[in-house]
């Protein structure tokens, strides 16, 4: 049974974790959903595991950017996560891996 992903769960975990390895499953189911909160969620986490671990999931940054058209309606705050995010691994010199 696959529990509802709560945003403010993703970025708690992105605070919390210990590894990527144990954020990336959450991205990855973030990754598919159809909130767009989530995938704002998903995005917030890519810049915290820039900041934490210098290095962050290069695929599921990919993904969850990618997924920013699909919400037309959000697009603009989604976008603006975005550019937060990439400031994050750029000024923390993260790697994508």
């Amino acid at each position: 049974m696959t529990t509802k992903l709560e945003p403010l769960d993703i970025v708690s975990l992105a605070m919390e974790c210990e590894s990527l390895d144990d954020l990336t499953p959450v991205l990855e189911q973030a990754a598919t959903s159809q909130d767009p909160w989530v995938i704002n969620a998903g995005i917030l986490a890519i810049g915290h595991a820039a900041r934490r671990f210098k290095s962050f999931p290069l695929g599921m940054k990919q993904a969850l950017w990618s997924r920013v058209h699909d919400f037309p309606d959000h697009a603009s705050n989604l976008r603006g996560t975005c550019l937060t995010a990439q400031d994050d691994i750029d000024h923390f010199k993260a790697k994508g891996i």
